[in-house]
């Protein structure tokens, strides 16, 4: 019979990160408005234009199309989706006080693509979060991955969440509950690359402007060092914090560094691809996992929220292309 591991005495106290949900939900919020904004702007393209009055058309105004689709991406953080446990301790959706009420929404663990690992158990190109690759920082002691595994040990995802979330994101992969959401030490959660696929191919299918917004959750999520070196540690809770007190004072929004990188995204690539790419450009910064200096972290958030914008940008075009015979794969 399955037991979970005892939690460490005070294991409550110890525990003070936060939730892990990649940029904070303002900052998905601002980043979605801003490249809404940026799609108007002389720096963008035709079909960029084109794909701006689509939006705005559908909602009366630019700031209705920027608020609708903005609160979807921030409310992807809030879904009740995922719950953890098992039978001789039920199911759950967060911790819902005490020792562990500080850990991540259990829906975060879908946010992660492991660019630093080829292929997955489920045979995606990059896997999602899995404790066993985790990124640490050299003792366990602050680590919150760990406490969310002695919280966790040995319990697993309810079989209703696998067959319907999991279901959803599994997006061509192959899957196995018993093999891959039995314990969670070693779970291995589907990509987030994959749930951007899903809301889009959902706003394909029945286009809404909530629908796209849940998939341009990904394109905050994989801009975010820590979620593609698969960490909820490592000073994760308080990055994001830092850039979202710094988003405007700090311009980290800056048009120009966005019009800089709009030419290197093709709206006629799949979605993972436009979303493994910028995840490839987050992975060569992992200086705010180990640095949280003021210049680090500027230096850095001036480079991935403009390369958050414009992939946001990407996406946006790319689904109302699909309504103009031109949205690629």
């Amino acid at each position: 019979m399955k037991k979970p591991l005892l939690l460490l005495a005070g294991l409550g106290l110890a525990i003070s990160a936060g939730q892990a949900s990649a940029w904070s939900q303002p900052t998905h919020k601002n980043i979605v408005k801003d490249a809404l904004a940026f799609m108007n702007s002389a720096s963008a393209t035709e079909e960029m234009r084109r794909a701006y009055q689509f939006y705005v058309n559908a909602a009366g105004t630019e700031a209705k199309a920027g608020e609708i689709l903005g609160q979807a991406a921030y409310d992807v953080d809030d879904f009740k989706d995922t719950r953890l446990g098992g039978w001789w301790i039920g199911y759950e959706y967060a911790p819902v006080a005490g020792a562990a009420a500080s850990l991540v929404n259990y829906t975060s663990y879908w946010h992660f693509i492991n660019m630093g690992r080829q292929g997955d158990a489920h045979g995606n190109d990059h896997g999602g979060y899995d404790y066993r690759y985790h990124k640490v920082d050299g003792t366990w002691s602050g680590d919150v991955d760990w406490y969310a595994m002695v919280y966790l040990y040995n319990r697993g995802l309810k079989t209703s969440d696998y067959d319907s979330t999991e279901a959803h994101y599994r997006q061509g992969s192959s899957s196995n509950w018993y093999q891959h959401y039995d314990d969670f030490q070693v779970a291995a959660f589907q990509p987030i690359d994959n749930l951007a696929k899903y809301w889009f191919d959902q706003f394909k299918a029945a286009p809404s402007l909530q629908t796209i917004g849940f998939a341009l959750h990904a394109t905050g999520d994989v801009a975010q060092p820590h979620h593609v070196w698969i960490t909820s540690g490592n000073g994760h809770s308080s990055w994001e914090g830092w850039v979202d007190d710094h988003y405007a004072s700090e311009q980290l929004n800056n048009p120009v560094a966005v019009a800089n990188l709009i030419g290197q995204y093709d709206a006629q690539k799949p979605v993972r691809d436009l979303l493994t790419q910028t995840a490839q450009v987050a992975y060569q910064h992992p200086e705010p996992l180990y640095d949280t200096s003021y210049a680090t972290r500027l230096r850095v958030a001036k480079e991935m929220i403009p390369e958050s914008i414009a992939l946001t940008a990407t996406v946006l075009t790319k689904g109302a292309n699909n309504f103009y015979g031109q949205g690629g794969l």
